[in-house]
């Protein structure tokens, strides 16, 4: 009796067998049964986040300046400098503002950022806190006490920062809520921080399912097409064993 050929199919992997298709089709049926698809962008068109809006749902070569809108923020920039006779004071303060997306704050008058580490879950479940589309990220304050003696000046220099950000360069992640299609979305910008004030932003992003919380730094899993890679490469693998 002729022997029957096995069903199989052919593809960019190869010819597998119809029992190692089926195995490929399930692991991409699984990889779309997904709760969250999280997108994020890195910082690497060198946007300055200053006087300017920062977009969540676009890439760092594709932010535009303009009016905060639901997805994007404003960061407004103000520094002064105050000269007297015995003394030296001036600050640097950043904050947000306008009819944009909001971020997680204290709640507070002040309403500082609330920081997040990396993992932490940004989403409706936030707890101490509120969410404001005015926001306080920093407040950077130095100066010096003058004083005359025996022919000479003298300075009493002194610093400080208040906000909850840290500020000394390790990186840390706001919360933001934003609003697509009149739906809640959750987001995460990084920076990092100066003991000056200055800050920087290393990459941001956003849920893209409405109301899933995010988590902050996250990285997005594979696709359907790098879940059938993963998975077809390991079909492959175990076929070569077996031969």
């Amino acid at each position: 009796m002729k022997e029957t050929n096995k069903p199989h199919c052919t593809s960019v992997l190869g010819s597998i067998t119809g029992a190692e298709c089926l195995a490929v089709a399930a692991t991409i049926a699984a990889s779309t049964v997904v709760h969250a698809d999280p997108v994020r962008f890195e910082n690497d068109a060198g946007f300055f986040w200053g006087f300017s809006t920062l977009d969540l749902t676009k890439s760092s070569a594709d932010q535009t300046y303009g009016a905060p809108t639901g997805t994007s923020i404003y960061l407004n920039y103000f520094g002064d400098y105050y000269f007297g006779q015995y003394y030296r004071f001036g600050y640097v303060h950043y904050y947000t503002s306008g009819n944009g997306a909001e971020i997680w704050n204290s709640g507070f008058s002040n309403r500082y950022a609330a920081p997040h580490n990396q993992g932490d879950l940004i989403g409706p479940d936030l707890t101490d806190g509120v969410w404001n589309q005015s926001s306080t990220l920093d407040f950077t304050y130095y100066g010096a006490h003058v004083y005359y003696y025996n022919y000479q000046y003298y300075y009493d220099y002194f610093g400080g920062h208040r906000g909850l950000l840290p500020n000394d360069g390790s990186p840390t992640y706001i919360g933001v809520r934003l609003t697509i299609d009149n739906a809640l979305h959750y987001g995460w910008i990084g920076v990092t921080e100066s003991s000056g004030g200055y800050f920087d932003v290393f990459a941001w992003g956003y849920e893209t399912d409405p109301g899933v919380a995010i988590q902050a730094g996250s990285i997005p899993a594979p696709g359907p097409m790098g879940m059938l890679a993963i998975g077809a490469a390991g079909l492959l693998k175990r076929k070569k064993r077996a031969s």
